[in-house]
Formats: C-alpha cells, sequence, structure tokens
C-alpha cells in the first residue's frame, strides 16, 4: 500500500526534445494526418489549460497508476495521460487528444526496462468522427530517442481511454472508499480505494471525520469519501501524498 511514498521511477523520458524529434513524413494516402499532429503540438503548447493530477494508486501486486487531465475554461478536456508502473519495471504512457468532446489522436510508449536489453516503442492512432480508427503507426527502438526513428504504418489500433478517465473521475476500481490506516516512516496514512486499486494519504492532525474513522474503523469500511490532497516531494526525493481535506461523499453506496 505505501509504494507512492518511495521515489517514483525516473527512467523514462516521456518526449525527446524538439530539437531532437524527427518529422512524420505522410504518405499521399495519409497527408490528411498532418492536421491531427499539428492540433496535438497545439494542445501541448497551449499554456491556459489547467491541468488536474490523480490520485497515485497501488495494485495487490505492486503496479501502480496515475493520470492527468487538461481542461479548458469550460472544463473540456482536451488531453488526457495515464501513466503506469509495473513491478517487473515496465513503464507505459498513454496521451489522448480530444476536440469537442471527441478522441482525434493516441499514443501509447512503453519502456522495457524488465528485459536485459530494453526496447522501446510507440503506436500513434487517430481517430475520425465516429471514433474509428483511421490509421496506425509504429516504432521501435533500442534507445529511448524514439522521436529519432520513422514512424511506420501498420494494422489499426484503437487505444481505449477510458480507464485513465476513471482515474481522474475516481469512479470503478478508482473510487476513494474507506480501507483503513497505516503508519510507515514516521507518518500515519489513510488508506482509500477498493479491492483492486489502493491510495494512501498523509495526515498530521486527526480532523473530526478522521476522529470517526479510527474509532469505528469497521463500522466505515468501504464507505465512499471525498478527498482533496496535495502531492509532496521533500528535498531528498521522498514522494507521499499529504491529505489535505476529507469529506463523506453524497452519493450512494
Amino acid at each position: 500500500m505505501l509504494l507512492l511514498v518511495s521515489c517514483k521511477n525516473e527512467q523514462g523520458k516521456s518526449v525527446a526534445s524538439n530539437s531532437t524529434k524527427k518529422r512524420i513524413a505522410f504518405t499521399e494516402e495519409n497527408k490528411n494526418l498532418a492536421v491531427f499532429e499539428k492540433y496535438a503540438l497545439k494542445i501541448d503548447g497551449n499554456k491556459s489549460l489547467s491541468k488536474i493530477q490523480s490520485l497515485f494508486y497501488t495494485d495487490s501486486d505492486g503496479n501502480t497508476t496515475e493520470a492527468f487531465a487538461w481542461i479548458d475554461e469550460n472544463m473540456e478536456v482536451l488531453k488526457l495521460q495515464q501513466n503506469e508502473n509495473m513491478a517487473s519495471g515496465k513503464k507505459i504512457e498513454r496521451i489522448f487528444y480530444f476536440l469537442n468532446g471527441l478522441k482525434t489522436m493516441s499514443r501509447q510508449i512503453t519502456y522495457h526496462y524488465e528485459l536485459k536489453k530494453p526496447y522501446f516503442s510507440e503506436q500513434r492512432s487517430y481517430y475520425s468522427l465516429t471514433g474509428a480508427v483511421i490509421a496506425t503507426f509504429s516504432r521501435y527502438s533500442s534507445k529511448e530517442e524514439l522521436d529519432l526513428i520513422d514512424l511506420k504504418k501498420t494494422d489499426k489500433q484503437e487505444l481505449n481511454h477510458q480507464h485513465a478517465l476513471s482515474i481522474i473521475k475516481r469512479t470503478g476500481d478508482f473510487e476513494t472508499r474507506f480501507r483503513g490506516f497505516d503508519e510507515a516512516f514516521g507518518r500515519k496514512f489513510i488508506v482509500l480505494g477498493t479491492e483492486n486499486q489502493t491510495s494512501t494519504l498523509a495526515f498530521n492532525v486527526e480532523s473530526p471525520i478522521l476522529k470517526q474513522l479510527i474509532s469505528a474503523e469497521n463500522k466505515h469500511k468501504n464507505e465512499r469519501l471525498e478527498v482533496q490532497f496535495s502531492p509532496i516531494t521533500e528535498p531528498d526525493g521522498f514522494t507521499f501524498q499529504a491529505l489535505v481535506d476529507l469529506t463523506y461523499s453524497s452519493k450512494e453506496n
């Protein structure tokens, strides 16, 4: 449960610098896909978007995941990203772009650190207004600098964004239900989540709700809670989530 308080895997670089990126040379057949790439670059460079960070979750096998969403002033999601770190060392990044609520493009970047000779891969798919995949391109490399490698057209492959959305919205396996308490590294933690995914948050002060939960853990087990938090990284690299606010959920159990 407390894997999140260790230093996160920093081995992979999500994207190489712009100066090293290789241009995507679309054939005449797929030249219209260039507009998708331009739109993605526009979203990446839009500094006015608000960034939302999810809770950091751990499953029973020690795999961790978190997600980020970039939204505009109308609360519309324009970009989603899910980072997944496997206990084996494998790392996966999934990135999605949206326009008017419709998915336009997806990227999956995989870092195979679990292998003796690691390799790295990327898959990009482009979507029509109906959600159908127009085309998929892939590339592989023995080095992390995937952007130096040409993308080649492959079989069409859809990348589902619902998992990342569930992490952001805290639905399904990622509901914040009360699981109990834990202690480690001189800190107290409340554990929230489900049987499949849990998230731990450190607290110093026992608020009235925390006191109720502590005094009757079994009674409140699996009760849905609403939580606000702040990610903390200390000077030595020690990372954890700090509890900011905790309330009972108005949603039905």
